[in-house]
């Protein structure tokens, strides 16, 4: 797979620090990652139940067709990262801070 470049200019719509950026960007990633995942065992599950409980000892061993052409289309899919630069450029989402000194933490007596 070849290395696609990303212009940090590009990306310096909300925020100057390209740390905080990386940082929004690979929890928005996760958050993909986490959705097709999930998605992926969603459509695998009934496949599963048939390896687990199979009718004979063929099946048991047996590749459904059927799966293989859903795993391949999840593979050919683009990465998460690839899908966050993408979305945080046409500003789908954004990022803000949490203000962890007023209300979030309690200070010490």
């Amino acid at each position: 797979m070849p290395v696609k470049p990303v212009d940090f200019e590009k990306l310096k719509h909300q925020s100057s620090n390209i740390y905080e950026i990386t940082v929004a960007l690979s929890r928005r990633a996760k958050e993909i990652n986490e959705q097709l995942r999930a998605e992926l065992e969603e459509k695998l599950a009934p496949f599963k139940m048939k390896s687990r409980n199979p009718a004979n000892e063929a099946e048991a061993d047996r590749v459904f067709p059927e799966q293989v052409s859903i795993s391949v289309r999840y593979e050919k899919m683009p990465k998460p990262t690839i899908t966050a630069i993408e979305e945080f450029l046409e500003k789908k989402y954004t990022f803000e801070y949490r203000d962890t000194r007023e209300g979030g933490r309690k200070s010490k007596p």
